[in-house]
């Protein structure tokens, strides 16, 4: 995760990032639930919308992830709110055996600080490449 402006917010959010990536990785949706704002707007890859509780109860895990690798961070924060772009591989396998997902990405996200705390509010990913094997 790469960054040309390393201030003490911009540090945060790449660190937070990694955080959310390990949670996706873990399954561990109760840190999940502690990064992502209750008012979530994530667009996935083939176009579909989930919010925070749709997210949890089918989102993005339908599957089991073996590669999460964020790349080319760019932040950009403006007071209580930050713009973070970037690259994402993802891997994974469906849990009902249907196969494994391939996506190499564009991705954009907003993150907003409240009672001095970042989460998560919006998600976009944009395949470069994708493959369902």
């Amino acid at each position: 995760m790469d960054n040309f402006n390393q201030s003490d917010d911009v540090k945060t959010l790449i660190d937070l990032e990694q955080q959310r990536c390990n949670a996706m990785m873990d399954g561990d949706t109760q840190r999940l639930r502690e990064l992502l704002h209750r008012d979530l707007i994530h667009v996935h890859a083939k176009g579909q919308i989930d919010g925070f509780d749709s997210y949890f109860s089918t989102g993005g895990f339908n599957v089991h992830y073996t590669r999460l690798e964020r790349s080319e961070l760019f932040v950009r924060v403006m007071g209580n709110s930050a713009l973070m772009t970037g690259r994402q591989m993802l891997v994974g396998v469906r849990k009902n055996g249907t196969g494994t997902v391939t996506i190499d990405s564009r991705v954009m996200q907003v993150w907003v600080k409240e009672e001095a705390r970042w989460q998560q509010l919006a998600f976009q990913t944009t395949p470069t490449e994708m493959t369902i094997a």
